[in-house]
């Protein structure tokens, strides 16, 4: 399937563009196989083609003329000229891979120059009687380019190579695409059992599982820096258990989830009669994880007097329990993991730079999900096998749709805020074999739909008027995506057709010849 979003914003055709409509005033249009208008938002030039869309009957002749060139082009697959309505020329070329009919190209607009501007003075008359305005009209006309019919040859050929261009993009598109998956098919099975549970063959990803090949002998201190919810515990643990220090313990803290007091137990531990509630004498995880790795999450949270217990430790191995006189001695690997910059940290004077030095020996970033979308799909399959299983409710289907919006998301919660959504979805369809739209969260709907744009919180709105505009926005894609087939919109709304009429009416909802492939 072509990716026309690509092809149209490239570089070459955005040239091609500029120059067809410098030269002779011609407006380059696409459309794929189906006929459906691909020009992704961009605006035409012509000063009378867009004075006459925007009546009715002017976008339902540009609308029929269209459609009727297209049907003519799908048909033979050769290029030709043809006359529109309004007097003007338009040249359309098939685009064709392999032979094979993928969509068209039109360069519309082109006002051929003739001696007997009889012609033109018709067409200008039958576009008045359908209510166009005489001087808007003149001064439209005025405005267009002329070319000498001896050029018309010449366009010709120019058209024929902005098409072949657009192939050969599209083509140079697969090529990449077949490496990609080339590669991610070598990624996967280089990566699938040493690193369970990461999920991923984006090229973010893949960088990082560089990375953990590179220091798989090491026992360095390593630094995994990024945001809540990308996976820092679990590139950890791979580490540790791709490491000579596999057959050890290891232990995880959290730093953030202790005050200080209880944080600097927790890593070093206490004589007995330390501080009040130290019952007991209590060994610390430096003593538990010896010989193994600790993993220490949210460092940059740590208090300042700890982070220079811990420099310590990183340097000789030594430290006192809490309320101790006796030296103890360790041997531990240190993984560290935060969401913060600890540069600007450090710059704060909240965190110690010879620490910061010290634990980043070995850095890894971890790419938020909103930078790997490549990688959603995947997790997407992983995490539905995965609740197949603790569900016991046998596994779910996700409705196409709900995959787009997926895609279109941002998840600020990145992978974590992924598998919580997967499992709630799995619950509140119930009984049904298909994850559809309707079974999203509301409150979280109006983040993921493109068409639903964030309100200004200090003007507060109504959740019925949210709805509705959510309500107004499916309609109108699923118009656009059916290209007005009402019955079949319908279906895919899962309301009857007399349902999607009304609908219509609510929300005045007209057709739009440009979206839906005129």
């Amino acid at each position: 399937m072509i990716d026309w979003t690509k092809i149209v914003e490239s570089h070459v055709i955005k040239t091609f563009r500029k120059i067809s409509y410098k030269w002779w005033g011609i407006d380059i249009q696409f459309y794929d196989e189906y006929s459906t208008y691909k020009n992704n938002g961009v605006c035409l030039q012509n000063p009378l083609c867009n004075t006459i869309r925007v009546k009715p009957a002017g976008a339902k002749l540009c609308s029929q003329t269209y459609r009727k060139k297209l049907k003519e082009l799908i048909k033979n697959q050769r290029s030709f000229f043809y006359q529109c309505f309004a007097g003007l020329q338009g040249f359309a070329v098939p685009i064709l891979v392999k032979k094979k009919y993928v969509g068209a190209m039109i360069g519309s607009g082109i006002r051929v120059f003739e001696n007997n501007d009889q012609m033109q003075k018709r067409y200008r008359e039958a576009l008045i009687e359908l209510g166009f305005n005489r001087e808007e009209l003149d001064r439209c006309y005025e405005n267009l380019k002329t070319t000498d019919l001896h050029k018309k040859e010449f366009i010709s050929d120019f058209m024929k190579h902005i098409a072949e261009d657009a192939v050969a993009f599209y083509e140079l598109l697969q090529e990449k695409e077949e490496i990609a998956k080339k590669q991610a098919f070598l990624l996967d099975s280089i990566y699938k059992e040493k690193y369970k549970g990461i999920i991923g063959t984006s090229p973010a990803m893949k960088r990082v599982f560089d990375t953990l090949e590179l220091i798989e002998r090491s026992e360095s201190p390593v630094l995994i820096e990024g945001e809540s919810g990308t996976g820092k515990e679990l590139v950890a643990a791979a580490i540790h258990y791709n490491s000579p220090r596999k057959d050890k313990i290891f232990v995880i803290q959290n730093c953030s989830a202790f005050s200080d007091t209880l944080l600097n137990s927790e890593l070093f531990g206490h004589e007995k009669g330390a501080f009040t509630g130290a019952y007991a004498e209590k060994k610390g995880l430096f003593e538990v994880a010896d010989k193994g790795t600790l993993f220490l999450d949210e460092i940059g949270d740590m208090n300042i007097e700890i982070q220079a217990r811990l420099l310590r430790v990183l340097e000789d191995g030594s430290f006192y329990r809490v309320g101790g006189t006796e030296q103890k001695k360790t041997n531990v690997r240190i993984i560290a993991a935060t969401n913060k910059e600890l540069k600007e940290v450090v710059e704060r004077r909240l965190f110690r730079k010879d620490l910061l030095y010290r634990i980043n020996t070995i850095h890894v970033t971890l790419p938020p999900l909103r930078e790997r979308k490549e990688d959603i799909s995947l997790l997407v399959n992983h995490f539905l096998d995965y609740y197949a299983i603790s569900c016991h409710g046998g596994r779910r289907e996700m409705d196409k749709e709900v995959r787009e919006l997926l895609l279109s998301y941002q998840w600020p919660g990145n992978v974590r805020e992924l598998k919580n959504l997967i499992e709630r979805l799995v619950l509140l369809s119930g009984t049904g074999k298909t994850i559809e739209v309707r079974h999203i969260p509301g409150e979280i709907l109006a983040g993921m739909y493109p068409g639903l744009h964030a309100h200004n919180p200090t003007k507060p709105v109504k959740l019925t008027y949210a709805i509705k505009g959510l309500e107004k926005n499916m309609v109108c894609e699923a118009l656009v995506r059916t290209k007005w087939n009402k019955t079949v919109a319908s279906k895919e709304l899962g309301i009857s057709r007399a349902s999607l009429n009304n609908k219509i009416a609510e929300f005045n909802i007209q057709p739009d010849p440009h979206l839906w492939g005129a």
